[in-house]
């Protein structure tokens, strides 16, 4: 067995740095935490390829002197605590000692600062936990630090590092947080030589939500003021009415600090109770100040999480948000898009993109597809269902051209008629293979169970079929054969949706999504991160804008490197799953039976793209038997 012995200083950063410092962001994080406890009223950040190379850290705070300066590189050095009682008053952002040393153990790094009251400033120089030079120099007022070469020691990091897009999109997220939780200081953002933040003169908190949000959000904001135990609690909410599929858009600060609370998030989900879609989520951006002893700061090393310690405080906080919004019980509607006549449609997409940026982005979708291939599982080959003939391909061109709107889904199911007219998505393009060679027996339809199940009935028993993961297969195969043929038929929307993205957000769009617009989606530049929907795939039933931010949403939530064909099967996998009918949703025979029929031509009729299961079959012998007939 080894000795037991005491680690070397750089290994010992090295190690803090894992805890600390994983990215660029989390560079950025930390110093930018220093300058806001220093008192600055502005700071510049400038990064270089994501921070990669290079992160530049300007404010105008208050500044260190020569000894300061050499003790804040040192581990365990800070000025925001002495005792372990005080982390109970604690009013800073950083306290723990450990930024600058975990970041000089793994970068090389130059700190130029001057108090205000000096005559001239000092400069150090480090790397790999080492003090190169430390001399006098001339500086304005406040601190500056510029760290080159991040992980220049520690190569294997760089590996999990993604594109310089990204990294600056997460840099770019870190600082909408800093503004939002101190509007009174203005925060500027350059990305190679570039200015992608600027929030000099907005002070005002709800003027950094529309900027960072859009337009729209405004009209949709509801200020909430209150006092709390032993604190207050200030900031917005929206309206049901404005939603996204992402929490992305919820902040909560206490004491200035962003801070991640499940407690807090269900106290906020339990005020829109059965006021917003499933799986949407409201703005909300609110300051909450406490006594510091209330809650604890130190959970976790990023410092995002705290914890109560008086769940009171919470159930406070819900029953306010709950208040705020009770007069709100209008659940939202959807309005369907509507596609163009087919007088405006020549083709069913432009021969070109009119996005204008980037220029020189590569649009055409060249992937072979040949590696989906889905193989059935052995079930007797018996005759199609009778009566419903397979349309030819210029009928259902036709019947694409002509569909109608879905009505909008609706929670209580018995409210639907059985007379309505078939979904769309029902009245896509019909499966035209050969059924002969189908795994499904000849079914007749029973009904439908619960407005979810159809059960049917064939020479071997009782089969229940899922009708949203069997619409969803149907759709599924419908697009591949489009993309087999080079495209997949798209809709113009009448009314173009527009779309506001955050950097990180746009990033995705511009490396993963317009590669795709042979695929359906056409996107027009519109503005800085803003952009206009003006297509999406013809089988599409539903919210446009929720479809695409689903869309990212999925995206952002992969943390593999994907591949072009990886994405498209992603991508054509969600437009099933959002075409298709859902459950609780009431079928007529006629409707039942087209689903039938077209799953029963299906390449794979046994479980959905996601590999759910789309069938089962309850031998009519176990059933004899249940009942004691045999």
């Amino acid at each position: 067995m080894a000795n037991i012995h005491l680690l070397d200083d750089l290994t010992a950063n090295q190690i803090a740095a894992g805890e600390v410092i994983e990215r660029p962001v989390s560079v950025v994080k930390e110093l930018v935490e220093n300058s806001i406890d220093a008192g600055a009223a502005n700071i510049t950040v400038e990064i270089q390829q994501g921070g990669l190379t290079q992160i530049r850290i300007r404010d105008d705070g208050a500044g260190m002197s020569k000894q300061d300066a050499l003790l804040s590189v040192k581990r365990h050095a800070t000025s925001k605590l002495r005792v372990i009682d005080d982390l109970n008053v604690l009013a800073t952002l950083g306290f723990r000692g450990e930024a600058l040393p975990s970041i000089i153990s793994v970068a090389k790094v130059e700190i130029i600062t001057r108090e205000a009251a000096s005559d001239y400033g000092t400069k150090l120089l480090l790397a790999g936990n080492n003090l190169l030079s430390a001399e006098p120099a001339g500086a304005p007022a406040g601190t500056a630090i510029t760290v080159t070469d991040l992980f220049f020691n520690t190569p294997a990091r760089k590996k999990f590092m993604r594109s310089a897009g990204y990294e600056a999109g997460l840099i770019h997220e870190l600082l909408i947080h800093f503004s939002l939780s101190h509007p009174h200081i203005s925060f500027r953002l350059s990305h190679d030589g570039k200015e992608i933040l600027n929030t000099t003169g907005i002070s005002n908190l709800t003027d950094l939500i529309e900027l960072f949000y859009g337009h729209d959000v405004k009209n949709s904001l509801i200020r909430l003021e209150a006092g709390i135990t032993q604190g207050k609690v200030t900031g917005y909410l929206t309206l049901p009415t404005f939603h996204r599929v992402n929490r992305k858009g919820i902040h909560f600060f206490i004491n200035s600090r962003k801070v991640i609370s499940k407690e807090l998030l269900l106290a906020l989900a339990e005020a829109y109770e059965n006021t917003l879609p499933k799986g949407h989520f409201p703005l909300a951006v609110f300051h909450i100040e406490l006594q510091p002893s209330l809650i604890d700061v130190n959970v976790h090393p990023s410092k995002l999480e705290i914890r109560f310690r008086d769940l009171a405080i919470v159930r406070e906080l819900a029953a306010l948000f709950k208040e705020k919004l009770g007069g709100q019980k209008t659940v939202p509607h959807y309005v369907p898009a509507q596609p163009a006549s087919p007088a405006d449609i020549a083709v069913s997409r432009p021969a070109a993109s009119p996005l204008s940026r980037p220029a020189d982005l590569p649009i055409s979708v060249q992937e072979s597809w040949g590696s989906f291939e889905f193989k059935n599982t052995a079930m007797p080959n018996i005759t199609n269902i009778p009566d419903y003939p397979a349309q030819q391909p210029a009928q259902q061109e036709s019947q694409q051209e002509e569909q109608q709107q879905r009505e909008p889904y609706q929670e209580d199911s018995q409210q639907r008629q059985s007379q309505q007219q078939p979904p769309p998505a029902l009245q896509q393009e019909p499966s035209v293979a050969a059924v002969e060679t189908g795994v499904l027996p000849e079914l007749r339809i029973i009904g439908q169970l619960a407005a979810t199940f159809i059960l049917a009935e064939g020479d071997g028993g009782l089969y229940i079929i899922d009708q949203h993961v069997a619409h969803e297969r149907v759709i599924f195969e419908q697009l591949l054969r489009q993309t087999e043929r080079g495209t997949v038929d798209s809709q113009l929307l009448l009314h173009p949706v527009a779309l506001q993205f955050t950097a990180l957000e746009e990033e995705l769009v511009i490396q993963q999504i317009l590669p795709l617009t042979e695929l359906g989606i056409i996107l027009e530049h519109f503005g800085p991160r803003s952009y206009l929907l003006r297509a999406v795939p013809t089988c599409l039933d539903g919210n446009p804008e929720d479809f695409f931010y689903a869309l990212l949403q999925q995206l952002t939530n992969t943390t593999k490197k994907m591949s072009r064909s990886d994405i498209q099967k992603e991508y054509l996998i969600m437009t099933s799953c959002k075409s298709a009918i859902k459950a609780n949703q009431v079928l007529s025979p006629e409707e039942m039976k087209k689903l039938v029929c077209d799953l029963k031509a299906a390449n794979n009729s046994l479980t959905c793209p996601h590999g759910r299961p789309i069938i089962y079959h309850i031998p009519h012998k176990d059933i004899l038997k249940a009942f004691h007939r045999i």
